[in-house]
């Protein structure tokens, strides 16, 4: 059997979820909002915290995007994406 090293592992950074809160047609400015939220399956709760387990571990600092105006066609998901500025 062969044997594979840890920095073979590759994890696609690109999440999914359920929702995102407030939704797109909330009547509040930006200003007014003191939350966000997200609402994410089993499956896709378990891709996020893999995602960010591997990112915490080279990064500093991580940024997490939530498209919440764009859900995908096929399915109705919002895309989440995890990113770091590295200088």
């Amino acid at each position: 059997m062969p044997r594979t090293s840890p920095s073979a592992i590759n994890i696609n950074p690109n999440v999914r979820c359920l929702r995102i809160y407030p939704t797109e047609l909330t009547k509040k400015s930006v200003a007014e909002l003191k939350t966000v939220g997200l609402k994410l399956s089993q499956d896709q709760a378990v891709h996020l915290a893999r995602v960010l387990l591997a990112a915490a571990q080279d990064w500093q600092e991580i940024d997490l995007t939530a498209y919440r105006f764009t859900p995908r066609r096929s399915d109705g998901t919002y895309q989440l994406t995890v990113t770091s500025q590295r200088p």
